[in-house]
């Protein structure tokens, strides 16, 4: 019997970027993981609103390098709107700028229109035809469970993710927890996280879904 599947905002999010002129290989794994369906798809309700804040992001991403085009004195991620990047977000788009600056503005600014609206309809769809659950309500989130997670892993928004699959996979068998995370979610750095909850918490006998990493699958 296949195992169903618990995801990460990225494996979704790298699915919906998916068009037939991708080269990068962890979009190809993700769209692949998600047309080959196996099991059931499930999700967090707090993976839904972290998805729309990264398409929101990756939007003002795009606005950015168009302003660059068309002025290159403009130095990114210095506009209101764009106040919230983190400087690993502004050194993306300034490498993408550097790719495309030589593209006409306004052939960029359709480009980047068309690439918004396939990664907005890939996501509705998947949601609206792929998805068999969602659960845990953001209320619902078990915050001291999030901050035993923080402990190890930084980033916050994947902590309530990963608490959110811990609250679940206590209830049923072992399901698969699909991410896409080279870094804080990488395979080592999750077996450190686990022995981190038996040797710290052994009492609550916490159960953790099985991991499956896109980025390091064949």
């Amino acid at each position: 019997m296949e195992k169903d599947s618990f995801f990460d905002t990225n494996v979704i999010f790298n699915y919906g970027k998916y068009t037939r002129n991708t080269k990068l290989e962890i979009i190809k794994k993700c769209y692949n993981y998600i047309l080959n369906k196996k099991g059931k798809f499930i999700v967090c309700y707090f993976l839904e609103k972290e998805l729309k804040r990264i398409i929101n992001k990756n939007k003002i991403i795009h606005k950015e390098i168009i302003e660059k085009v068309k002025n290159t004195d403009y130095k990114i991620g210095t506009s209101i709107e764009s106040s919230f990047l983190k400087p690993k977000d502004i050194a993306y788009a300034t490498k993408t700028y550097e790719l495309r600056k030589c593209i006409p503005v306004e052939i960029l600014a359709n480009d980047f229109l068309e690439e918004e609206t396939n990664l907005e309809i890939k996501i509705e769809v998947f949601f609206e035809k792929m998805v068999d659950e969602r659960l845990i309500p953001i209320e619902q989130i078990d915050n001291s469970l999030v901050n035993k997670i923080h402990d190890i892993i930084p980033n916050h928004a994947d902590c309530k993710i990963l608490a959110s699959a811990l609250q679940f996979q206590d209830k049923r068998a072992i399901f698969l927890f699909v991410t896409a995370d080279g870094h804080d979610l990488s395979p080592n750095g999750y077996e450190y996280l686990k022995e981190h909850f038996e040797i710290n918490y052994p009492k609550e006998k916490y159960r953790f879904p099985e991991m499956l990493n896109l980025m390091f699958a064949n």
